[in-house]
């Protein structure tokens, strides 16, 4: 959660805060020094670690008018796996400003059912079992697990 960053020439913690997402204020609370304080080259401080980008998917913020089906018919997504995905009911109710999550171009996600096989997903992502494997790590079958595949 928490890595040490060795501060360089030129560095401030507007600037260090900046690189890791972060406000100074919230770097300042994290190290116990003040906002204004000046960093010396060299000094170690305490930093969040950086949040890498997911490879599968990508956040998308919702706009006045959009309605999920409408989300997912245009990103040719299954409108019930959408749903599933981002945790929503069909009953539920996006609002502008509301961030669900998409899958980048050429992600294809399965959300699995109760009596899902293993021969439904391959069939599914048209692929063999080592591919999902590979992409998805340790699988159990259970209701409701995520799995991916980039073609």
């Amino acid at each position: 959660m928490y890595s040490v960053y060795q501060v360089q020439s030129g560095d401030t913690l507007a600037s260090v805060a900046s690189e890791f997402g972060v406000s100074p204020e919230m770097l300042s609370n994290l190290n116990g020094i003040m906002v204004g304080s000046i960093l010396t080259p060299g000094e170690v401080i305490v930093v969040p670690n950086k949040i890498l980008e997911n490879p599968y998917f990508r956040e998308y913020t919702v706009k006045k008018g959009d309605n999920i089906y409408e989300i997912a018919k245009a990103n040719n997504i299954d409108f019930s796996q959408l749903l599933r995905l981002n945790g929503l009911n069909d009953t539920d109710i996006i609002y502008p400003g509301q961030k669900i999550m998409l899958p980048k171009k050429d992600v294809l996600f399965y959300i699995t059912l109760e009596n899902d096989t293993f021969d439904d997903l391959m069939k599914f992502f048209k692929v063999n079992a080592d591919e999902i494997v590979k992409e998805n790590g340790t699988i159990y079958l259970v209701n409701d697990q995520l799995f991916v595949h980039k073609k």
